[in-house]
């Protein structure tokens, strides 16, 4: 169970920067900081998904309680503004916060404590909580006050008319709608009397927005508070963008603990590190409306979901955690988006337009196939639903397809993109400025191509009975890749061919990927000598840098506005993600040596610690500063952080990992 106490509630700086989130299984969430002050536009109490998992609005912002005890009122929120804390000593009444099964807040006033529980339902955009009263005989009375918001995730709400008379208040139950097309939201409670009090509350800042270079400053609205007085035992409320009916609160609650705890113990192991990784993977697993089936959440609190990300993930959160009914349903979702042989890169987070600008994306795709079989031995399955999208890419990377992507007909290597279009992962682009212009033959692209190749000659041969020109192709490819990204005079891979054939001298994580996919491109030897160099220059105790510190370019910092930001991104920030492919690809160069297990197994060790007392308590960002202290940045649980962690970790360090039947 990861615990916070008052140590850090004590200093608001550091207890704002940790997170918690809970989600619901099509996209919505809650969310907020620890002591439930709003740093972001994102946080929420409940963000729901109108059309799942896409189309977040955050509908209740946040809840402010007092408590009043013998006739004296305490506080237990906290607001800041831009120059001042409102009800500053609402943090201090935290004695302390848990995280698992369900956020849990003890808040202590001397003889007095309030428990305070929040959980969602899955399936549904609902959020109840729930306050259970310690009163050691004391009078005692409660006040919640909801507040509300009605706006794009994204965005920020400012004082507008009208809101006001906007409630509908009936016993015990509300319903709220403040403009025509807004969405409505429904409120009940099971005890108390809710006081019509229409205010709105103004210069609410929102500190990680203000860091970010964003609008920082929004107003929120409460039309009233429930009046609890006297409080006895326990009062829940529940806020939901469906119509309510009667509630049980503890049935509720006690349905959501149980859902959890079957996942944390799905692998009927004690491991505390294994069950908190099971609950933080099962929190992107989502269903995705349009398609009629499941999907991943690339990362929370702002990502959709993306092809590239899902399909890196897949293995992760759904193979080596047993759910394979999940992983043929996220392979049938990307499956069905396939055109002019590419796979979705992501999703809109409104309207039902997909971008394609992935060249990885679709070789992806083939890997997760692969893993499935490793796993399912499911080949039905890939012939029914897989395989003849995988037929449209390798026909569609030979002839050319959108952005470029093209095989050089004399080399067999995947080239794309042009100087303005990004469909690598690294991908950064800000008012027109390409930060790492990777267009050419990108190592890590043409590592999958080979891998594709092989992938789809062992189906053609399973399902067709032959796949002579499919395998003459990978060993063209096999061989031209040898020769244009080895750097013999360094002894490791070249990370771009450029259109001029020239090669892109940059040292950077992408070579990890030719020794960590399936199947092998250079000899033992020359592997060694790539995984000896990338933990030498890039290793870093959360995941790869993304650039060479030695390199002028190097930006060892993600802050500041989008700019800084974006010029950062892949230019030295670490990539959590990337710690899967570097164990995986360690552990196979030494062999599986005991000394190799060891220091394996200690590069795990800060990713606890990141869990239990950094970021998104229970999760693992998606990036880290390049240089010490490697302070978390980006989305505070990002999907192919937990998925490769996850991986490798039950399939290398633990080594259940299974092997293909052909």
């Amino acid at each position: 169970m990861t615990t916070v106490g008052r140590e850090i509630q004590s200093d608001l700086t550091r207890a704002t920067r940790q997170e918690w989130i809970l989600t619901n299984g099509i996209g919505g969430f809650a969310s907020s900081t620890v002591p439930c002050i709003n740093t972001r536009r994102y946080h929420g109490v409940l963000v729901a998904a109108r059309r799942p998992p896409v189309e977040r609005l955050v509908l209740v912002s946040r809840l402010e309680e007092t408590l009043t005890i013998d006739r004296t009122e305490y506080s237990l929120s906290t607001c800041v503004h831009q120059e001042e804390i409102k009800n500053p000593a609402g943090y201090l009444h935290l004695e302390r916060f848990e995280r698992e099964p369900v956020p849990t807040w003890y808040y202590q006033i001397r003889d007095v404590m309030l428990i305070k529980t929040m959980s969602m339902v899955y399936g549904q955009n609902t959020t109840l909580v729930t306050y259970k009263l310690l009163a050691n005989g004391r009078k005692v009375s409660l006040r919640i006050r909801p507040h509300y918001l009605f706006r794009d995730f994204h965005g920020n709400m400012y004082e507008s008319a009208g809101m006001e008379d906007c409630a509908q208040i009936f016993a015990r139950q509300m319903r709220l709608q403040p403009f025509a097309n807004a969405p409505e939201l429904f409120i009940r409670w099971d005890r108390g009397k809710f006081v019509a009090d229409p205010k709105w509350h103004k210069d609410i800042l929102l500190q990680t927005e203000e860091d970010r270079g964003l609008p920082a400053l929004e107003d929120d609205f409460s039309c009233g508070y429930l009046e609890v007085s006297p409080l006895n035992g326990s009062v829940s409320m529940i806020f939901s963008d469906q119509p309510l009916s009667a509630f049980n609160p503890m049935d509720l609650k006690k349905r959501e603990e149980q859902r959890l705890e079957s996942i944390a113990s799905s692998l009927h192991s004690s491991d505390p590190l294994l069950r908190r990784l099971l609950l933080a993977a099962d929190q992107f697993i989502v269903e995705r409306q349009s398609t009629g089936s499941r999907s991943i959440i690339a990362g929370y609190p702002w990502f959709s979901d993306w092809g590239r990300d899902s399909l890196i993930s897949l293995p992760g959160l759904t193979l080596v955690t047993g759910r394979f009914d999940d992983a043929r349903s996220i392979l049938k979702t990307f499956a069905t988006t396939i055109q002019n042989g590419l796979v979705a890169n992501c999703f809109a987070d409104s309207g039902n337009e997909a971008a394609y600008n992935s060249v990885d994306a679709s070789l992806w795709f083939f890997i997760a196939a692969y893993k499935l079989i490793e796993y399912t031995d499911d080949y039905d399955f890939v012939r029914e639903h897989l395989f003849e999208g995988m037929t449209s890419i390798i026909e569609a990377f030979e002839r050319g397809t959108r952005f470029e992507i093209k095989m050089d007909a004399e080399d067999g290597l995947i080239r794309a993109g042009t100087s303005d279009v990004q469909l690598t992962w690294m991908d950064a682009r800000v008012d027109g400025w390409v930060v790492t212009p990777r267009n050419g033959k990108a190592v890590e692209i043409n590592a999958l191509w080979y891998n594709a190749l092989k992938i789809y000659a062992l189906f053609q041969e399973k399902f067709e009975g032959h796949s002579r020109d499919i395998t003459a192709l990978a060993k063209k490819v096999k061989s031209s890749f040898r020769k244009e990204f080895w750097n013999s005079r360094k002894n490791w891979l070249f990370d771009c061919i450029k259109p001029d054939g020239s090669p892109d001298l940059s040292f950077r994580p992408n070579q990890i990927f030719a020794v960590f996919l399936p199947f092998a491109l250079l000899d033992h030897t020359e592997e060694k000598a790539v995984v000896d160099a990338v933990f030498a220059k890039l290793y870093t105790s959360y995941g790869l840098r993304s650039l060479s510190p030695k390199d002028e370019r190097y930006e060892g910092f993600y802050g500041g506005d989008r700019i800084k930001r974006d010029g950062a991104y892949h230019q030295g920030t670490a990539w959590g993600f990337l710690i899967g492919p570097f164990i995986s690809s360690y552990l196979k160069v030494n062999n599986f040596s005991m000394e190799s297990q060891l220091r394996a197994s200690l590069m795990i060790e800060p990713f606890i610690n990141h869990m239990n007392r950094e970021g998104c308590i229970g999760s693992i960002s998606e990036i880290f500063d390049g240089n010490m202290p490697h302070t978390s940045r980006g989305c505070f649980a990002q999907a192919w952080s937990v998925a490769e962690l996850l991986r490798c970790y039950i399939e290398d360090i633990k080594g259940q990992k299974p092997t293909i039947v052909i």
